[in-house]
């Protein structure tokens, strides 16, 4: 498949992130992953290499026309080669938490090498527990924290049985352009690119205007700014953690069971990002009465990023990021207390419509002619230096397990840049019914991050007490297996043998080669199907506030017919575990449709469309699979057998669609998959009627 040689303009927050990054702060976002058994280095460049073209951003790298007279261009990278990228690396013996973090702490220090892909995954080996570490690192002007998921999507499974490898499309990318033919291309493409920008603009500035328009909307948005203008009327004083960046970065983290931070929020009208800045400034207090802070700073105002893309501009602008400042006090003895003012403040600060005037502020700059940029983006991090002490950013992963190669990840840890003058970042990510927060640090800042890292673990403890929350063991849904990870490979398979690759660092332990395999002829193909019989380990879900659903099954329904919807919609409502892991979805209306079939009756097929909200179905109809597919923000479809097996619990409906039992019609997998109880707790309802 020949690459598109149609550039890629870097959107106005992606040229930001990449003109801020100095050594001492490099720009780069990622995680630490924990795997189950020892995965061999060859099977992990052979997985991301038979996958990675489904992220074309991955194969792709920056130029510019000479002198920066042009805008920073996405280009296939003629050199592209998957082992360039992903290295090995041993920890010294005996592999602990300690010497892990060492590590990791050397490699988020450096920044990525810009001529050629923005992304590096490091395979780490040594571990004392016999387990396998990956280490992600992107750069943040190709993703946001939302959009390296998509990376992980790729590369992961549902089971562990993984499914052999797809002939890859051939990777054939024209050649780089001339310095000439970037020149031409800045000039041809400038006044579409400004274009673009304004219209952008313009539809930002509509929004605004629509919410001044409404007397409630206004109301809330004056409100937010008078917090802003009030907060901001004395500036607020450096603390500890903040200082002169000096490059060396350190990891620590911390892990929480998710079932009992959403037991904390509940009936407090509070979110789970409450629930950890809450925690995170009750930490930073702590550390702060430790070093003898004399600020006299009452409260600490962490920026948190908000993503401000919709679906409609997918692809387009790069990042679409803006963010709002979250004010939390200091100096509260009861969490309680703290929780329900970092509730009322984020509350107000989201209804205001703050986040899409700073993302217009941060958009306007891009304007500017290419040449002055530079310019622009090295003087801006001053201004986040005085509105705020730290960032905290949320990235919700999948609420099952997932596999890489077969094996299992245990945890997942993210990690954030740091703004300069800022000593730290926080992370806060979920996976498979867990919560990470991940501090990343300046050692030259804050001297020892693990005191901070500690008070989380107490400070949480405390919370969870004051809230009256029994502790709360997360449930590991998992799958029973009888034989170790090995994955099926067939003649379809990408043959791509990787010698260690060697990283591009000073490192210990870290081993190396040489040349890249020559590039297979191949064509695209339909994705094998991953085996059909996996046996889905029994979980209960352990609660003491779930009630047991009473209803009688209902019979003589046609599926999906409008009874059946009315009574979908009631099953679902009583069914509390599926509102105790919905209580944030936010992401629209899903449908379920049948297609056609002669043999079961249903000829035309059907469809169930269902107006989903934070844990409620305010509404449930029955409608024409071709209308539910217009309507529907999410659209599942499948056979009426693949229905069977889902809605008899046999399978997951997740799983039914990385095997290609069902099909995502509509809207985007990734979106999809930190929902994955959701749609499970969905079966559960459907099964008391069907």
């Amino acid at each position: 498949m020949k690459q598109s040689k149609q550039p890629n303009i870097l959107g106005p927050v992606d040229t930001a992130f990449l003109y801020v990054e100095k050594p001492e702060t490099p720009m780069n976002i990622g995680a630490l992953t924990i795997f189950e058994g020892k995965i061999a280095y060859t099977d992990l460049v052979e997985l991301i290499d038979a996958r990675i073209h489904r992220a074309p951003i991955y194969q792709k790298r920056l130029i510019q026309a000479p002198l920066n007279l042009g805008p920073l261009t996405w280009a296939y990278d003629p050199n592209f080669y998957v082992g360039n990228h992903v290295f090995h690396v041993q920890v010294d013996r005996p592999g602990t938490v300690a010497q892990l973090r060492e590590l990791v702490g050397h490699l988020v220090s450096g920044v990525l090498d810009r001529s050629k892909p923005l992304w590096e995954i490091y395979l780490i080996e040594g571990l004392e527990d016999g387990n396998t570490a990956l280490f992600f690192k992107v750069h943040h002007c190709m993703v946001d924290g939302l959009s390296a998921v998509e990376l992980f999507t790729i590369m992961m499974d549902l089971t562990p049985e993984t499914p052999p490898n797809p002939r890859k499309p051939l990777y054939d990318p024209p050649r780089l352009p001339s310095r000439r033919r970037l020149l031409f291309e800045a000039v041809k493409q400038d006044i579409p690119h400004k274009w673009g920008i304004l219209r952008k603009l313009t539809h930002d500035a509509s929004v605004v205007r629509k919410v001044l328009g409404d007397k409630e909307q206004r109301r809330r948005a004056f409100y937010g700014v008078a917090n802003l203008v009030n907060d901001n009327l004395t500036p607020i004083k450096k603390l500890a953690i903040n200082g002169k960046n000096t490059g060396k970065q350190v990891l620590a983290w911390a892990e929480f069971s998710l079932a009992e931070v959403r037991a904390i929020k509940s009936n407090r009208r509070a979110s789970v990002n409450d629930v950890m800045l809450t925690v995170l400034t009750g930490a930073v207090d702590q550390y702060l009465q430790d070093v003898s802070d004399d600020s006299g700073q009452e409260f600490l105002r962490v920026l948190v990023p908000v993503n401000m893309r919709v679906e409609q501009e997918k692809g387009s602008f790069g990042n679409r990021i803006s963010v709002l400042p979250v004010d939390v006090p200091f100096g509260i003895k009861d969490p309680l207390e703290r929780l329900s003012r970092t509730t009322e403040y984020t509350k107000v600060m989201k209804e205001s419509a703050l986040s899409t005037g700073l993302d217009i502020v941060l958009t306007i700059p891009a304007l500017a002619p290419a040449v002055t940029q530079p310019i622009i983006w090295k003087v801006a991090p001053v201004a986040f230096s005085v509105l705020a002490h730290t960032w905290c950013t949320n990235v919700a992963g999948p609420q099952i397990p997932v596999y890489l190669a077969g094996h299992k990840m245990l945890s997942s840890f993210g990690y954030f840049p740091i703004n300069p003058s800022m000593g730290m970042a926080c992370v806060v990510m979920s996976y498979n019914q867990r919560i990470t927060m991940t501090l990343v640090a300046d050692s030259g800042i804050v001297e020892d991050v693990t005191r901070i890292q500690n008070y989380l673990q107490t400070e949480f403890v405390k919370l969870r007490k004051a809230a009256k929350v029994q502790e709360i063991e997360p449930i590991d849904i998992g799958y029973q297996r009888s034989e170790s990870p090995k994955r099926k490979k067939t003649s379809n398979d990408t043959a791509t043998t990787a010698p260690t690759k060697q990283a591009p660092s000073k490192a210990p332990g870290i081993q190396s080669p040489s040349t890249a395999p020559t590039p297979a002829v191949s064509t695209e193909t339909t994705p094998a199907e991953a085996p059909e019989k996996v046996a889905l380990a029994e979980a209960t879900v352990a609660t003491a506030n779930v009630l047991a659903l009473e209803a009688t099954p209902a019979s003589g329904m046609e599926l999906f017919s409008a009874e059946w919807a009315q009574a979908y919609r009631e099953a679902i409502n009583r069914n509390d575990a599926y509102r105790n892991v919905s209580g944030n979805w936010e992401a629209g209306s899903l449908a379920f449709v049948i297609k056609g079939s002669g043999g079961n009756g249903l000829h035309k097929g059907s469809a169930v469309w269902l107006d989903l909200y934070k844990g409620d179905c305010r509404e449930a109809r029955s409608l024409p699979p071709e209308e539910a597919k217009e309507t529907a923000d999410f659209v599942i479809e499948g056979d009426y057998n693949s229905w069977m097996q889902v809605l008899n619990g046999n399978a997951q409906p997740l799983m039914m669609i990385m095997r290609g039992k069902l099909r995502l019609a509509k809207g985007s997998l990734r979106k999809l998959l930190p929902y994955a109880q959701s749609a499970q707790e969905l079966v559960h309802s459907a099964q008391y009627i069907s």
